[in-house]
């Protein structure tokens, strides 16, 4: 697995073969990409559920200011932390080893807002259900700003998330997996 464009492009990311993550594919990373353009350059970027790093990574690697992943795993945070200290970007970028709900309170507390958030939840769970429609999550997120949603695209139980103050701007399937980008219509 490697970075796809940009100032890391080949930069091949850690894998760790006993943890249970599934980074998003190369082939999907380079269609979300390619949905998002510009709207990465320069932005601050939240990963909420990093794993090897690969969806912030490959947004700083395109661009964007900055990019803060969380990972409950304490090994794979580790690891994707001493990782990161040999990046020439090191400055940019901010590991959190907590769980993704704890994080929303850690990171409000600060009054720290993102222009790019990425919810990539293991596939049986429903931290997509509980955090899109939360206060809190949708509190980090800047006006106009864009959360990226990777979710399995054979779920039966698809939510209508407009009527909380996102607004689906993309919307497909690449195999078993669906992206769906929504964009905050809220001005405060």
């Amino acid at each position: 697995m490697r970075i796809i464009s940009g100032r890391l492009k080949g930069l091949r990311l850690a894998l760790h073969a006993k943890a249970k993550i599934r980074p998003t594919a190369e082939r999907v990373r380079e269609a979300l990409f390619s949905a998002l353009g510009s709207a990465v350059c320069g932005v601050d970027a939240l990963d909420l559920f990093a794993g090897t790093g690969a969806l912030g990574l490959e947004a700083l690697s395109r661009g964007a200011g900055s990019v803060t992943m969380v990972e409950k795993d304490l090994r794979l945070a580790r690891d994707l932390a001493r990782f990161c200290a040999g990046l020439t970007m090191v400055d940019n970028i901010k590991v959190l080893n907590m769980d993704a709900g704890k994080s929303l309170d850690y990171l409000s507390s600060r009054q720290i807002k993102f222009g790019l958030i990425f919810l990539d939840p293991p596939y049986d769970s429903d931290w997509i259900s509980r955090l899109l429609p939360n206060a809190s999550f949708r509190g980090l997120l800047s006006p106009g700003g864009l959360v990226v949603v990777e979710r399995t695209g054979l779920s039966k139980d698809i939510q209508d998330f407009e009527c909380h103050g996102l607004e689906t701007t993309f919307s497909r399937k690449y195999g078993a997996t669906m992206l769906e980008i929504f964009k905050s219509v809220n001005s405060d």
